[in-house]
């Protein structure tokens, strides 16, 4: 799932949820030929239909377990940014700036806090007004108050530690604030230190950002300590981040600390498993913006698997799930159970993670070299793996962004790779940069040195190119371990040793991420990791993910050039910027680009809501409030 997760990491088991949308297969029927800006042919199956709602009842809908919330505040770390935990916190708080509309990744201003802002000063003040009528669930309006609250708990929470918040970049949001202050109760002006591209601070920082909270609640720090009014020092806002971090993480409390009760979201949170982070959500009486609930429960279980989720809809348990491309030949069985299945690609930026850290046999040296990862692209059979993988059910991605679907800044080559298969042209590459190639053995350097036809520097005579392939188990995603294991043959061919592990979803961004100091210990224990997908943001830079600094480059890649390109597309106003951004990453490979899967997902045909909210699905956003049981 994406939800409100941005750029971060999302579990390959929610990415490899595939049908025959791409690549043929039964379409939807829409009579003026469109959906939503989407072509028809690009869309797997049908939309389910409205219907009478009953004003009732419990709708239940499917996770895995290795994707289940673990945080429940809004300003959330690296290491629980999974989405299971964005989907929760997405239910009970609305961010300023939402995002996802249908099948499109843009701001979805019926469901933000925020009315359209304003800019001034050269487009360094923002000027920003809380909708009419967005209240608390206790009654109280949301202020500006709470949005500067909000403020003043990210600066701390990334002074303490930038890992605390899973996008932050240094020297951007919230560093590069001059002021925020309020006018008035409701409208809310933020001053920046110099001029940001309008689309990038709205599509990019301020919708991963602002989400406002409860300070006339959450001004503690300690669980029955008093109010503090001067949260606004420093010193201050970090004992109430401390405080509230701290209970956060309490898995057992989460469904009755009284800090959770008050949100200003659709739901309410009514109960949490912590055995398998199954939890329940409630309606929320007050809750005044777009798609006001109309049933009273929202029930999402866990599944050990795929396999144990298929079959709960199949005997009609669930109302909701997901269905992988394994099970594509169920599909049929399921219609015939009472559900409408319907898929679409999913955006993101898929691929194997390059660790730019592992020393392990100087392997960081290795990929350190364009030439390296350039053989290592020619040995990734995108083509293969959409028709032997996925069963034609994905769209090919030779960069950040895939082919499908297109975004306003997907380079025209996105469909194209810059590197196409062929071992023969991998072996080529290696050669003649001084590696002795053994194909089905081991490919060794046989030049050391960083002159022409050389390894490059740091690598000594005899290194082996070799390296740690880690994956997700075959329970959480039935993809990643194909992919894995078609790439590890591929690069046998050239001489590469891939030593393939097993490691879930939530170890692998809880421990293998070079941006978090505290990883440094698992720095060597990886290569390459296969887990999913980065989710984009409807402004696409590739920042946090692919510049220097950022806090979500797990493999600290690093390249001035693509942080200039990205620079320019945060502080210029150039429309193409973002496209040139993207279209270098293609080139200069900081990982290897995977295909775009498409997302099926099965909805049972009592449930009832607007083809937006269930289009959303596919992009891993989710809107329940729209959604309903229907009279029979």
């Amino acid at each position: 799932m994406r939800s409100r997760a941005g750029v971060l990491p999302i579990a390959a088991a929610c990415i490899a949820l595939a049908v025959a949308a791409c690549g043929g297969g039964t379409k939807a029927v829409h009579a003026n030929g469109r959906l939503h800006g989407h072509r028809v042919e690009d869309l797997y199956g049908n939309l389910p239909t409205a219907g009478t709602p009953t004003g009732a009842g419990t709708i239940t809908m499917g996770q895995l377990n290795g994707d289940t919330p673990t945080y429940i505040l809004p300003i959330v770390p690296s290491a629980n940014a999974t989405a299971g935990t964005q989907m929760l916190i997405d239910q009970l708080y609305v961010p300023l700036f939402n995002i996802q509309v249908g099948g499109e990744m843009k701001i979805n201003w019926a469901t933000s806090g925020a009315e359209r802002p304003t800019f001034s000063d050269g487009d360094r003040r923002v000027t920003i007004r809380l909708r009419p009528g967005f209240d608390w669930s206790d009654g109280t309006p949301v202020s500006a108050r709470d949005v500067l609250f909000d403020i003043a708990l990210l600066k701390a929470a990334v002074r303490e530690n930038a890992s605390n918040w899973a996008n932050y970049t240094p020297g951007l949001f919230p560093d590069n604030l001059r002021s925020a202050t309020a006018q008035g109760a409701r409208t809310v002006v933020l001053t920046f230190k110099r001029a940001y591209n309008p689309a990038y601070l709205i599509g990019d920082q301020l919708d991963f950002a602002l989400f406002p909270l409860p300070s006339r609640e959450w001004d503690v720090t300690s669980a029955h300590g008093p109010h503090v009014s001067d949260w606004s020092r420093p010193a201050v806002a970090k004992r109430i981040y401390d405080h509230l971090n701290k209970a956060a993480s309490s898995l057992s409390t989460l469904a009755t600390d009284p800090l959770w009760r008050t949100v200003d979201g659709p739901f309410q949170l009514a109960s949490f498993n912590t055995t398998n982070g199954s939890f329940a959500l409630r309606a929320n009486p007050r809750y005044t913006l777009s798609g006001r609930v109309r049933y009273r429960t929202l029930r999402v279980e866990s599944f050990t698997s795929t396999d144990s989720q298929l079959n709960a809809l199949k005997a009609g348990s669930i109302d909701i799930g997901v269905v992988d491309f394994s099970q594509l030949g169920q599909v049929p069985t399921l219609r015939r159970a009472g559900y409408d299945v319907f898929g679409y690609p999913n955006i993101g930026s898929f691929g194997f993670i390059l660790n730019f850290h592992d020393a392990t046999d100087h392997f960081d040296r290795i990929i350190s070299q364009l030439y390296a990862r350039q053989a290592l692209s020619h040995l990734v059979d995108e083509p293969a793996y959409i028709t032997g993988i996925f069963k034609g059910a994905a769209s090919a991605a030779y960069g950040p962004l895939p082919s499908v679907p297109r975004t306003p800044y997907t380079p025209k080559t996105a469909g194209t790779p810059a590197y196409p298969y062929s071992i023969m042209a991998a072996i080529k590459l290696l050669k003649a940069h001084g590696w002795k190639v053994v194909p089905n053995r081991q490919t060794t350097c046989a030049r050391p040195g960083s002159g022409p036809g050389q390894c490059g520097p740091g690598i000594p005579r005899g290194t082996p190119f070799k390296f740690q392939l880690q994956t997700i188990p075959a329970g959480e995603t039935a993809s990643a371990p194909l992919e894995s294991e078609a790439f590890a043959s591929s690069l046998r061919a050239a001489g590469i040793t891939a030593t393939i592990g097993t490691k879930t979803f939530n170890y692998q961004i809880a421990n293998y991420d070079d941006a978090n100091p505290a990883d440094r210990k698992y720095e060597n224990d990886w290569g390459m990791a296969n887990w999913g997908e980065y989710g984009t943001s409807p402004y696409p830079t590739g920042e946090t993910i692919f510049n220097t600094t950022g806090s979500q480059n797990m493999g600290g890649y690093s390249s001035a050039t693509a942080d200039r390109l990205i620079n320019a597309s945060l502080y210029g106003h150039s429309a193409s910027a973002a496209t040139r951004t993207n279209s270098f990453l293609a080139k200069d490979v900081p990982m290897l680009f995977l295909p775009c899967a498409d997302v099926l997902d099965a909805v049972s045909r009592r449930v009832g809501g607007t083809s937006d909210s269930f289009l959303a699905m596919t992009q891993d956003v989710w809107y329940p409030q729209y959604w309903y049981l229907k009279k029979s």
